[in-house]
């Protein structure tokens, strides 16, 4: 099993080798190095993305699929326009930032349709428009590539049925995927997290690779996990200006995840959930 094994890897890495020029070698070599050493795998990207003044990182030849655009993914269900967000909730952001805590426990009762709109929008919205032409967000982004997606897991929302949606940001509106309650799958796929079961809603964020990786190189599986924690900070701050409750959740099953949203793992990479719903206790 073991021999099989190595003669699988070797065969892999040298067709790996074959695409990358000396520098990009060496890095890989090294990672591999410290990988053995440390008994952890993760060195080998850790050392293939690092950067030095004789090595940027190598040209990746992604593309985006049929599908995804350079800003967002275009899909074809019904659409449903989500009302303009709450332009203040009356909290200072300060203050916001200061009592930002992650909490898991809801009172069960609906969140409103605009509070849902106003999480959205401040955690990844459009927000104006660059000098070239490119839409600026709420969170910031590697080269302005925005690899962000948003999902919500819908259960008890007003005025929004149980199901799985896109937030297409350019609309502001949420794109249907799935109708139904999917609340006890994503409870499944996030390891039986209760919270994540008894949410009103679930905010799920993904990064779509080829946006940043089609400029970036091997540096991109870094930036694009910064920009989803960016975009997740925004969704504890604005959770916390509306007075609701969230926590961010990374441990989950990936491919259920995956099969759940209809993405594929590799292309869109599920990053971040994010349960809401309406605060139980008060600090």
């Amino acid at each position: 099993m073991a021999r099989d094994l190595g003669n699988k890897v070797h065969r892999l890495l040298q067709a790996l080798l074959e695409h990358m020029d000396r520098k990009e070698a060496e890095r890989l070599v090294e990672g591999l190095r410290l990988a053995v050493k440390y008994r952890d795998p993760a060195l080998i990207y850790h050392a293939a993305s690092q950067l030095s003044h004789d090595y940027y990182g190598g040209r990746l030849s992604y593309r985006l699929p049929q599908g995804y655009e350079a800003y967002h993914k275009r899909y074809g269900g019904a659409e449903t326009r989500l009302p303009p967000p709450l332009e203040t909730s009356g909290v200072d952001s300060f203050w916001a930032i200061r009592n930002r805590r992650s909490r898991r426990e809801y009172t069960g009762e609906p969140v409103r349709k605009v509070e849902l709109a106003t999480i959205l929008f401040y955690s990844v919205g459009v927000t104006g428009r660059a000098w070239w032409g490119g839409p600026k967000r709420s969170y910031p982004s590697a080269g302005a590539l925005q690899p962000v997606e948003a999902y919500v897991v819908a259960n008890n929302i007003e005025g929004i049925a149980q199901g799985i949606y896109y937030y297409n940001a350019f609309n502001h509106s949420l794109v249907e995927i799935r109708r139904g309650d999917f609340s006890e799958d994503l409870y499944r796929a996030a390891l039986d997290q209760e919270h994540v079961l008894e949410a009103s809603f679930n905010l799920v964020l993904t990064a779509v690779y080829p946006r940043t990786a089609s400029k970036y190189g091997h540096r991109s599986y870094r930036y694009v996990h910064w920009d989803v924690g960016f975009a997740g900070e925004n969704v504890y701050i604005a959770v916390e200006a509306l007075g609701l409750a969230t926590t961010a959740v990374g441990a989950f099953y990936d491919e259920d995840i995956c099969r759940l949203l209809g993405i594929d793992c590799v292309i869109e990479i599920p990053m971040l959930i994010f349960p809401v719903g309406r605060r139980a206790t008060v600090d």
